[in-house]
């Protein structure tokens, strides 16, 4: 009964396997279908759509704990301010790359102007 479903790419595969139905299937059941795949970025099975979104290239490389928390979180801003899925993705994927570059879980803090700022020179577009 979710609405949306966003797993990494060993949870799509055993996602598969448990049900038995493709990604592509089951992303017909829900509004969107997220799959990361770390640094090769992630793709959204969205209205019978996949939408592959490249990873943004990290400053650096400290600590992933905590980056698949910090792309869902890029998701929910952009459902829920309404944005379409490609800038909702490139967002998310954006936060990721935002938290690689520092250690822990929760000791990444970017200002919004930052994050504008970055997603404007990484997308050429406006957020």
């Amino acid at each position: 009964k979710a609405t949306y479903v966003a797993v990494n790419d060993y949870e799509g595969k055993m996602l598969e396997e448990r049900t038995g139905k493709t990604l592509v299937e089951l992303s017909r059941g829900v509004k969107a279908l997220i799959v990361t795949r770390g640094a090769s970025g992630s793709t959204i099975h969205v209205e019978g759509q996949q939408l592959d979104i490249p990873c943004v290239k990290a400053e650096d490389v400290v600590d992933p704990t905590g980056c698949g928390d910090a792309y869902r979180a890029g998701l929910l801003y952009g459902i829920a301010t309404g944005r379409d899925w490609r800038a909702t993705g490139q967002l998310a994927s954006l936060m990721g790359s935002l938290k690689i570059a520092s250690r822990g879980g929760q000791n990444h803090a970017r200002t919004r102007d930052d994050i504008v700022s970055r997603y404007q020179r990484e997308f050429g577009a406006k957020l």
